[in-house]
C-alpha cells in the first residue's frame, strides 16, 4: 500500500502501522507468546524454503566453533513459525573437499537443525536429496554421470552411489524428516546443463524411474510415515509442456511400469512442481493440467508445489525505522496472496505450497531478492548476527493467511495471569506493560496517547508499541534515565521531502 495524507491522528497512525507492523518478530522478553504458539502444528498447507544449515557451519567460529550458527538459524526458525509456516524445505549436502571418490555426508552439520530446531518450532522438514547429495570434487561423481549407460542392474555408478547415500540419510533421520524430495527440476536441471556445457538439461526419465522405484522399495517399508516426492518439475517457458511430457515418459519407464503392475501404486507419494514464469492467475490451470497427466495414468498421489516465488527489490533504509513498500514489494504481496488463495480454493489436490524463499541472499555479487525478509547489510552474506531481520510486507501477507492471530495488531484475550504491572484494554484487545505502561501513566495516559493498538514488536532491533496517537520505543541503553522510553518520529517520517515556509 502507499501512504496517503492523514485525516486526523487516528488515521495517520493506522497508515503508518500498516507499513511498519510485522517488520520483525515479537519480543519474547516484553510480550511472551502463549505457550501453544511455539511447537504447535501450523497449517499443513503452508511451506517455506529456508537456509540450508550446511552453509552455516562455522559461520560464527567465536560462539559456535565447529558447529552451525545456532542463534542465527533459530532466528530464522522463529520467524518462519511466527508467520505460520508448517513446513520448511532444506537441502542436504555432501562434503565437496574429498579428492577421490564421493564426499561423505557430515551429519553434524544437519542433525541439530533437523532433530532439535525444527521440532521446537513445529516445522516439518522436506529434505531435498539433490545433485549435491554426492560430493563432486572427483569428476567421476559429477551429476552429469546420472545419465551414463546403466549396467545389468539398471543402475550406473552415480545411481548406485546415490541410492546408498539416500538410504544412509533416511535411516539416520527416521521420522525426523517428514518427506524427501528426490532430485530437483530433473526435467530442466541447471547443474546438469552447466556440467554438459548446455548439451543436456534433463535427467533420463527411465533412469530416474529406476531410482525412484529402488528408493521406494528400499526405504518405504522401514519408514512408512515418511513421504517420497518426485523432485519438483520446472515449468520451462522455452518448452511450456516439457514437464508434462517428461512426467508421461516417467510413467512409461520400465522400472515404474513394473512397480505399478506389482503393487497397483506408483513408487512415490506425491509429484513436485515449480510453476515459475507464470502469472498467479495462470498457475491453477497449469497445475491442473499436470494433475490431469497424473490422473490419466491412475496416479492418485497428491501434488506438492515445492517452489514458487517472486523477487522483490526491498525499500531503502531510512532514519525513521520505517520503510515504505516498493512497487516490487507490492507486486510480491499480490502474487503471494493470489497464489496461496487460488491454489487453496481451486486445486484441492495440491497438498502444500512452499514459498521460495524465506530470506534474500547474495548471488554472484548481487542481491537475490526472493525472500520475505531482507538482508541486513550490503555484504552479500548472511553474517554471524542472530538478531531478527527486517521483514518485507509479503511476510505480513503470508502470516495473514497462515497464522493471522500472530500479528501484533491482532486482538488478544484477557487473562488473570497477565501480572501486576500489565493492563488489558478490552476496547482494542491489547495489553500495556512496563516500561511502556509507566511512561503512558506518567505522561498523559489515555487523553494524550489513546489506547494501545498493537502488542510490543520489534523494528530494526528496537521494541516498539503503537497507540492511537503515538509510537513508543524502548531504549535500554538509557536505563536509569528519563529517556528509556521515547516517542517515534512519526511526524518527521510522514512529512519527509515536504517543504514548509518559515514561521516568523
Amino acid at each position: 500500500m502507499t501512504c496517503r495524507r492523514a485525516r486526523g491522528r487516528a488515521l495517520f497512525v493506522s497508515v503508518l502501522l500498516s507499513i511498519a507492523t510485522l517488520l520483525l518478530p515479537l519480543l519474547p522478553s516484553l510480550t511472551p507468546r502463549p505457550a501453544a504458539a511455539r511447537g504447535s502444528a501450523p497449517n499443513d498447507f503452508y511451506g517455506i524454503v529456508g537456509r540450508d544449515p550446511w552453509y552455516e557451519y562455522n559461520s560464527d567460529p567465536v560462539d559456535y566453533p565447529n558447529d552451525v550458527n545456532q542463534a542465527f538459524l533459530e532466528n530464522m526458525a522463529d520467524g518462519m513459525a511466527t508467520m505460520g509456516a508448517g513446513w520448511v524445505r532444506i537441502e542436504i549436502h555432501a562434503e565437496y573437499d574429498v579428492p577421490n571418490g564421493p564426499g561423505p555426508i557430515d551429519f553434524s552439520k544437519m542433525d541439530w537443525y533437523i532433530q532439535q530446531l525444527a521440532p521446537k518450532y513445529g516445522l516439518k522438514v522436506l529434505l531435498v536429496l539433490g545433485a549435491g547429495t554426492i560430493g563432486d570434487l572427483d569428476k567421476t561423481y559429477q551429476f552429469q554421470h546420472i545419465n551414463d549407460q546403466p549396467g545389468a542392474d539398471g543402475l550406473n555408478l552415480w545411481g548406485r552411489t546415490y541410492l546408498q547415500y539416500v538410504k544412509q540419510v533416511v535411516d539416520h533421520y527416521g521420522d525426523g524428516v517428514a518427506a524427501y524430495e528426490i532430485l530437483n527440476e530433473e526435467n530442466a536441471n541447471m547443474q546438469l546443463s552447466t556440467e554438459t556445457a548446455g548439451s543436456v538439461k534433463e535427467v533420463n526419465p527411465a533412469i530416474y524411474g529406476q531410482l525412484m522405484s529402488r528408493i521406494y522399495s528400499d526405504n518405504k517399508a522401514a519408514h512408512p510415515n515418511v513421504q517420497f516426492i518426485v523432485g519438483g518439475l520446472l515449468y520451462d517457458d522455452i518448452i511450456p509442456d516439457g514437464h508434462e511430457k517428461w512426467l508421461t515418459r516417467l510413467y512409461q519407464a520400465p522400472a515404474v511400469v513394473a512397480f505399478h503392475q506389482a503393487n497397483g501404486t506408483y513408487p512415490w507419494d506425491g509429484v513436485g512442481f515449480h510453476p515459475y514464469f507464470l502469472t498467479a492467475s495462470q498457475i491453477p490451470a497449469e497445475v491442473t493440467k499436470l494433475h490431469n497427466t497424473q490422473l490419466a495414468h491412475q496416479d492418485t498421489s497428491g501434488m506438492w508445489i515445492t517452489e514458487i516465488g517472486k523477487a522483490a527489490q526491498p525499500a531503502d533504509w531510512t532514519s525513521y525505522g520505517i520503510m515504505d513498500p516498493t512497487p516490487d514489494e507490492q507486486a510480491q504481496d499480490d502474487f503471494l496472496q493470489a497464489v496461496y488463495t487460488e491454489l487453496r480454493d481451486q486445486t484441492p489436490f495440491v497438498e502444500r505450497v512452499f514459498w521460495f524463499k524465506y530470506e534474500d541472499f547474495g548471488n554472484n555479487g548481487e542481491y537475490a531478492n526472493w525472500g520475505l525478509v531482507r538482508l541486513r547489510d550490503s555484504a552479500f552474506h548472511y553474517g554471524p548476527e542472530a538478531a531478527p531481520w527486517p521483514r518485507k510486507d509479503a511476510y505480513r501477507v503470508y502470516q495473514s493467511l497462515a497464522k493471522p492471530g500472530a500479528s501484533p495488531a491482532a486482538r488478544i484475550a484477557s487473562s488473570p495471569d497477565l501480572g501486576p504491572r500489565v493492563r488489558y484494554f478490552p476496547e482494542t484487545g491489547h495489553t500495556l506493560r512496563d516500561p511502556f505502561l509507566g511512561y503512558w501513566e506518567e505522561h498523559g495516559g489515555l487523553a494524550q496517547f489513546g489506547y494501545p493498538i498493537t502488542e510490543v514488536f520489534d523494528v530494526q532491533g528496537r521494541p516498539v508499541q503503537y497507540f492511537e496517537r503515538a509510537r513508543f520505543e524502548y531504549h535500554p541503553e538509557f536505563s536509569g534515565t528519563p529517556y528509556v522510553v521515547e516517542l517515534g518520529l512519526l511526524g518527521r517520517y510522514v512529512t519527509r521531502g515536504r517543504q514548509f515556509p518559515a514561521e516568523p
